[in-house]
Order: structure tokens, then sequence, then C-alpha cells
């Protein structure tokens, strides 16, 4: 650049001054002519020429100038431009394969949910199945549940329980079973006895006997003898005081067991009867009415409201 504008003064140099000789020979021969006819120019050529030099050597300066500035940031710009376009075409190379691999995968993750959708398809089926089997199955559980209940209550429909005997050598035996008949009972009838035993608990540790469970051969000699039982309570037995109970299974015994308060507030009370059925039914008689329940609760709300209450009235 610098070379440029020198080279642009030497050859603005060398026309004014070619100008300069060129105008000084016919104004060495009419000097005298001029100074006597013409008053001498307010500004002379030499000036004007200078300043129409330095006009144009500014515009041409700024002409070339101009034109350094202008290739210097194109070229500056170009190599801006380029860089910029590699690394776009870099980016976008890097974002066609990111979506390639991207597509790839969203193709892999297609095909894995239609393998899932497919098994949850037959898996669901399976566990319909499987639920159908679950409630046929739970229908027959219930089914040998009551069943076997009711083997576990018919093969104790023989059994008595006897409670208070003294723990002795022998005092379960079937012999000691006969004796009690006879003192405890008067019953004078021959009761066959299959076995008795004591209850298979462990020993309490208050010295309290365990019960003692018999099988009778008949089931009208147990009903006999229950029967005397209830009529000849209190029992005593060898200087004890003894009940004698029927042998129910633990679930019977815990449904009949619910109904003892009820059977509290009906104990001593006139113009009712009331017993409990087998396995657990609580019957009651009043005013001519019969009713029957298998819940407690309910039965015990029927007595405050209808037989409790109206005494009170």
């Amino acid at each position: 650049m610098c070379g440029l504008m020198a080279e642009k003064l030497r050859k603005y140099k060398f026309d004014t001054s070619s100008a300069a000789r060129l105008s000084a020979a016919p104004a060495s021969s009419s000097t005298v002519t001029r100074s006597r006819t013409t008053p001498p120019p307010l500004d002379s050529p030499e000036k004007m020429d200078a300043a129409d030099l330095k006009a144009e050597i500014l515009r041409s300066l700024r002409t070339d100038i101009s034109e350094v500035i202008k290739s210097e940031l194109k070229n500056a710009l170009a190599d801006d431009f380029n860089y910029l376009k590699n690394e776009m075409q870099a980016v976008k190379a890097e974002i066609i394969n990111n979506t390639t691999a991207i597509h790839s995968e969203i193709d892999q993750m297609k095909t894995t949910i239609k393998e899932v959708e497919s098994g949850l398809s037959t898996w669901s089926d399976e566990v319909n199945s499987l639920q159908t089997v679950v409630t046929d199955l739970k229908a027959e559980v219930t089914a040998l549940k009551g069943k076997c209940k009711d083997l576990e209550g018919r093969m104790k429909r023989c059994n008595i329980r006897i409670l208070g005997v003294a723990e002795t050598d022998g005092s379960s035996s079937t012999g000691s079973m006969a004796r009690l008949r006879r003192e405890a009972l008067h019953l004078e009838k021959d009761v066959l006895v299959d076995r008795s035993h004591r209850s298979l608990v462990p020993r309490r540790s208050d010295g309290k006997p365990r019960a003692i469970v018999a099988k009778l051969h008949y089931y009208q000699d147990a009903v006999e003898v229950l029967k005397r039982a209830r009529t000849r309570a209190p029992l005593r037995f060898n200087g004890e005081s003894i009940a004698i109970f029927p042998d129910y299974t633990s679930n019977v015994a815990k449904a009949r067991a619910a109904f003892t308060e009820v059977r509290k507030l009906l104990h001593n009370r006139q113009g009712v009867r009331f017993g409990i059925l087998f396995p657990a039914r609580l019957r009651i008689s009043h005013d001519g009415k019969e009713k029957e329940f298998t819940d407690a609760e309910e039965a015990k709300r029927y007595v405050k409201k209808n037989i409790i209450s109206t005494e009170k009235d």
C-alpha cells in the first residue's frame, strides 16, 4: 500500500514539474508586457496547480485506500466465511450422523416395543387363564375346608369334654370314666367308652387340671350323658366340682363362645327361652316368637331392643 502511494506521488511530481517548465518560457518573454498592460492575478498559477494537485492526490489516495480496505476486508471475510462454511458443514455432517443413529435406535425401540406388546398380550391371556384357575381353586379350597370342618365335627359328635378332674395316675382311663358315670351322673346304664385321654395342651403352671376327652361308642349315649350333666348340675367327683361339655372343634367353639355375653343377658329372664344349636346358632323364644342368629352382635342388638327395653317399660 505504501509503495503504491509513493508511485502515485512520483507520477504527480513529474507531471507538475513539466507543466511548470512549459508555462515558464512564455512567461519570461512577455513579463514586461503583462506587467504593463494587466494587473497581477489574486492567485498565482503555481498555487492553483498545487491545490489541484493536492486535491487530486487526496482523491487518488482515498480511492486507493478504499480499494485496499475493500480488498483486505474481502480477503478477511472470505477466510472467515470459508471457516464458518467448513464449521457448518462439519456440524451438518455430525447432525446427519447423529440423526441416522437416532433413527436406527428409534427403529430398534419400535421393534422391541412391538415384541413387548406381543408378549404382554400373550401374558395377559395367560394371566386371565390363571385368574380363572385361581378362582376355581379358591372355590374348591373353600368347599374342601367346609367339608373338613364338617367331617371333624361329625368325628367329634360322640366326644365329651370333662373339666375339673384332678390329674392323677389313671384319672383319665376308661375305668375312671365308668366310675365317674356312676358317682357323678348316677347313670346305671352301661356306657361303652372307646377311649379317653387328657387334652394334648401342655400342663398349666397354676396346677389346674387339663380337660379329659372321652369318645363314647354311641352318639345316643353322648346325648344322654350331656343331658344328665345339665339336669344334675353342679356335678362333683372325688370331692371336686366338675363340668361336662360337648367336644366341639376350635372353630365351632369360638363361634359358640361369641354368644356368651348374649346368653348372660338372657339368663333368668321370665318368658324367654334360648339355646345354642349346632354348630353355632342362637335360638331365642319370646312372646310366642322364635328367632335364630348366627351373628352375636345382631343377637345382642335384638335382645336389648326387644326384650330388655320392653321389660323396663
